[in-house]
This record gives structure tokens, C-alpha cells and sequence, in this order.
């Protein structure tokens, strides 16, 4: 019984949450940014290479950051977003998230070593499954726990980086 257990109420949140995430999804600049780099980048022929060197540091920086917080950073270099490392680096580096810099660059080197990341993701899923064990599992867990962290306020950073450039509009 919804009612008596309090699911009812439940209930009722949840689907203002969901109503005020849909009207979010058309008013909020960062969104509607980040839905045309998708479209850009996924429904033109031009991909990452239409994006300029700006856009491309945005998109990584938030591709890295959505990866890591959802599985890890060896979900990011697992899954086709590892392939923006060196524009993630660049990133960073503009943004001045040092903290983020330093851990991205040290799973990188738990992983990867001192090869290059493989644009390629059957390459760099190859190398994962190569440096996969419990020690380098730990480590990289400790590195997701300090990005998880934020010491960078990460988020705060990337949309201040979006303004300062002219990729996003807030009025």
C-alpha cells in the first residue's frame, strides 16, 4: 500500500525531480551546450575533428569526469572517452584543475605506463586487460576515491572555462 508505507510520497517526488530534470534539459545553457557537442561530435561526419581546440578540451574534461564518477578511471580509459586523453590533459591544464591533472596522469601511468594512450579503444582495452591485477585495482580505486573527492571543484571550473571562452551563454 503506497499510502502506509510512504511510497506514495515517494512517488510524488520523484516524478517532480523528473519534471524539473525535462525543463532543465531545455533551459539550462550547460545542457543544451553539452546536447549540441553530442549531436556534433556523434551526427556529423566531422566528429571530435569539428570541434575547436576549446570545445574539444570541454568535451573531454566532461567526458573524464562523467566516466570517473560513474565507474572510474578504468571505466574512462575503457570506454570510447579514453580517446580524448590528450585533449582531457589540455584541459585540465587550462582549467587549472591540477589535482585532476595529477590523478588522470597517474592512472594513465598504472595502466598504460609510459606508452602513449591508444586512440584506439580495442587497443587500450588490450593494455587494460594486460596491467589488470588486485595491486593496480587498489591503486586505481585510491585515485578514483581522491578524484571522487573534487578537490579541483571540477564542475565549478569546466563552466567557468565554458563562459570565459564564449562556449556557453548565461544571461
Amino acid at each position: 500500500m503506497p499510502c502506509k508505507s510512504g511510497k506514495r510520497a515517494e512517488i510524488e517526488a520523484a516524478k517532480v525531480a523528473r519534471r524539473r530534470e525535462r525543463e532543465l534539459d531545455t533551459t539550462d545553457p550547460f545542457r543544451l551546450y553539452w546536447r549540441e557537442l553530442v549531436n556534433r561530435v556523434h551526427k556529423s561526419d566531422a566528429g571530435m575533428a569539428g570541434l575547436s581546440d576549446m570545445e574539444r578540451q570541454y568535451w573531454a574534461v566532461s567526458c573524464l569526469s562523467g566516466e570517473v564518477y560513474n565507474g572510474g578511471f578504468d571505466q574512462y580509459f575503457h570506454n570510447s572517452s579514453g580517446s580524448t586523453y590528450s585533449d582531457a590533459v589540455d584541459g585540465l591544464m587550462a582549467i587549472g584543475a591540477t589535482t585532476s591533472l595529477l590523478l588522470l596522469q597517474e592512472a594513465k601511468k598504472i595502466i598504460f605506463g609510459p606508452a602513449d594512450v591508444p586512440v584506439e579503444t580495442a587497443a587500450r582495452r588490450r593494455m587494460q586487460m594486460a596491467a589488470d591485477n588486485d595491486e593496480l585495482q587498489q591503486r586505481l580505486d585510491e585515485l578514483d576515491n581522491a578524484f571522487w573527492r573534487d578537490a579541483d571543484n571540477l564542475a565549478t571550473r569546466i563552466e567557468n572555462f565554458a563562459i570565459t571562452h564564449g562556449l556557453v551563454r548565461v544571461e
